[in-house]
């Protein structure tokens, strides 16, 4: 991953706090927070093993082009989120205080949390429709997860959604363009041999 080695060896750059980044930290939410490399693992894991090749290939191309822009904004926009103070001695507060410690406080926009699982979302929902509902929701919590552990702020959150379409339209795109022709142009005419 990308974020680990540029969070922890940028300086600089600034702080994308809007006056609206008024959310407290609440510990409980580093739960979403951490379930959802569970999520990916699992999501990505059907996509490679149950996907067919045009899902495999979109979803692939999406990534490439999410992960690059995400990627170039960390090195050359740097952005970061100030550290709070975690009071407490629970297991969620103990958990988060690792996280704020130990992951860097750079590379905070666009939000990876909030890409990969947007990225997700769109071609889950597209591919099982009757699950969309679903994938709003565990959207929505992921998002509030970012905020609320004080990981990223709205401007992050926002930036994780822009990069994920721009990915999630390109790796669509990427993929009709590679699909063959499964008509022949009208008015073409295939010469007769002279051999017969």
């Amino acid at each position: 991953m990308v974020y680990i080695p540029t969070s922890n060896q940028i300086a600089g750059g600034i702080e994308p706090k809007l006056a609206i980044d008024v959310f407290p930290i609440w510990p409980i939410w580093v739960l979403p927070y951490v379930l959802c490399y569970f999520l990916w693992f699992t999501t990505m894991a059907g996509i490679i093993f149950r996907g067919d090749d045009q899902q495999f290939r979109s979803f692939l191309a999406a990534c490439m082009l999410t992960f690059a822009l995400a990627a170039i904004t960390f090195v050359f926009f740097p952005t970061y989120v100030k550290p709070a103070s975690l009071e407490g001695s629970d297991m969620f507060s103990l958990l988060l205080r690792a996280i704020h410690e130990g992951w860097g406080r750079y590379a905070a926009l666009p939000s990876g949390h909030v890409y990969i699982t947007t990225l997700l979302a769109l071609f889950y929902s597209r591919w099982y429709p009757r699950y969309k509902v679903l994938w709003i929701l565990i959207l929505v919590i992921v998002s509030f997860a970012t905020l609320f552990t004080g990981q990223h702020y709205i401007l992050d959150v926002l930036g994780g959604y822009l990069v994920a379409l721009a990915g999630y339209y390109f790796g669509l795109w990427w993929t009709g363009r590679q699909e063959p022709q499964k008509q022949k142009r009208p008015g073409k005419r295939l010469p007769s041999s002279s051999l017969n």
